[in-house]
């Protein structure tokens, strides 16, 4: 799943990578330290329906509360809206009958941002991503629609349990080894043919090149097609890596600090 800062986030966590001992151990996103990109979400409940039209692919189901199909989606295939009062609404994600994500969306008293607090259940291994995150208001919502529609950008505004932020490589030779808590893992070779990626739906292969000593550009795949490239460069003290990530799919950009734990 991915909304928001949180939908960026889960982007990033799941492509890190390293081409020398030096990118070696345990790392952790700075949430703080979030470039965050400029091109908003929307959604609009309005007329007993629900339309998230920036979501890959775009849909729109009946906000009643019950579970709709939905189509494209690797990471569920139903969705379930309601609102909660003016302010709120709930919204949740199932894949094969098995709940996936949800979160609850409150807009402020003055309208201006939107907490939205969130539970992340699609890790094969059942580790949850849980946490908050706040977006701010880009564009009103339509006329007679919930307050919680309209345009949102999102902000570095956020908390994130470490099970959204970790991340473990290990370099051997040409190869690298990467296992986050939720369960993905990998183990592909710098400028080799692209390689298995386990435990996440979304992202099925991937290819590692280096262009230069202390940078790694990841490329990945969705079966077969690319998703999102992405460029780490290791800090002179070794202490931090900045990671660039372009979504290819959403065509955002964004970027972060890893911190070595």
């Amino acid at each position: 799943m991915k909304i928001s800062l949180i939908a960026a986030a889960i982007v990033l966590t799941t492509a890190t990578a390293a081409s020398a001992s030096a990118f070696d151990g345990t790392w952790k996103y700075d949430v703080k330290s979030l470039q965050v990109s400029k091109k908003p979400n929307v959604y609009v409940l309005s007329g007993g329906k629900y339309t998230c039209s920036t979501c890959v692919p775009a849909y729109t189901v009946a906000a009643d509360g019950v579970f709709h199909k939905v189509a494209g989606n690797p990471y569920y295939d139903e969705v379930s809206v309601k609102a909660l009062d003016a302010k709120s609404i709930k919204w949740a994600s199932r894949k094969g009958g098995k709940p996936m994500s949800d979160n609850t969306r409150t807009v402020s008293a003055d309208g201006k941002s939107m907490t939205i607090a969130f539970n992340d259940m699609t890790a094969t291994n059942g580790v949850a991503v849980t946490g908050k995150n706040v977006v701010a208001r880009a564009a009103a919502a339509p006329a007679g629609a919930h307050t919680t529609s309209g345009s949102w950008l999102d902000t570095t505004e956020a908390q994130v349990n470490d099970a959204g932020l970790l991340v473990t490589m290990k370099m051997t030779g040409k190869a690298m080894t990467l296992t986050l808590p939720t369960g993905v893992a990998y183990t592909a070779t710098v400028d080799g043919p692209p390689a298995p990626v386990t435990g996440d739906p979304g992202w099925t292969t991937v290819s590692l090149k280096a262009p230069k000593p202390g940078t790694l550009i990841e490329t990945d795949y969705r079966d077969g097609k690319p998703i999102s490239v992405s460029t780490y460069t290791v800090a002179a003290d070794g202490k931090t890596i900045r990671a660039g990530s372009d979504d290819i799919l959403r065509k955002t950009k964004s970027a972060a600090t890893l911190v070595k734990q």
